[in-house]
């Protein structure tokens, strides 16, 4: 199912189940996927990320999430309610984030979405922990909410789709949470995207 740079991702039945099972590669820069586990796991306490449910040194079982990344996914939204349903998962997707942030783990890689959301139907589902940390300063929502509005590859689409004709107040917005992630500066950042909680 994927190739990365720490693993190999293959379809597997578990208990009768089929899951996602990353396989850990020999030339990997990791001694093992335990540290993967448990950060997976402390995001899915919050739910967030598809469900890690059994480590060895050398597998990770995951809850197989079937779907797209979120770039081709947002290319395909058409028609009546677009811009409410582009709305509502971004919402979903930096409500993720937020959660990650007031925990304390940054993800690290969310600087490129297409690579580590996947998204069923309408649902975001972050992916991947392998490079998250509980010892940086934790940085999602801001990495995310550049990569959507700017960086990433639908940055151009996200913000017509949303009717935004300037970043600046969304970048002001952002500005001001990475100095101080409080609940006053997070909704800001989604007043500037024209969603609200």
């Amino acid at each position: 199912m994927g190739l990365g740079t720490v693993s190999v991702v293959v379809r597997a039945t578990v208990k009768g189940n089929e899951q996602a099972l990353k396989i850990r590669r020999c030339d990997a820069n990791r001694k093992s996927m335990l540290d993967e586990y448990k950060l997976t796991q402390t995001a899915n306490q919050i739910g967030v990320g598809a469900y890690a449910s059994a480590a060895a040194r050398d597998f990770m079982v995951i809850q197989l999430v079937e779907g797209e990344d979120i770039d081709d996914h947002l290319r395909g939204i058409k028609g009546v309610g677009t811009r409410g349903r582009v709305r509502e998962i971004i919402h979903r997707l930096l409500n993720q984030c937020r959660k990650l942030d007031l925990v304390g783990l940054d993800h690290g890689q969310l600087s490129d979405l297409r690579k580590h959301v996947i998204m069923a139907g309408d649902e975001p589902y972050i992916i991947d922990f392998e490079s998250s940390s509980r010892g940086r300063s934790s940085k999602n929502v801001t990495t995310a909410a550049q990569n959507l509005l700017i960086g990433g590859r639908s940055a151009p689409l996200v913000r017509r789709l949303l009717g935004l004709k300037s970043y600046d107040a969304a970048l002001q917005a952002l500005r001001n949470y990475k100095k101080d992630m409080s609940d006053d500066n997070y909704v800001a950042i989604l007043n500037t995207l024209g969603i609200f909680t």
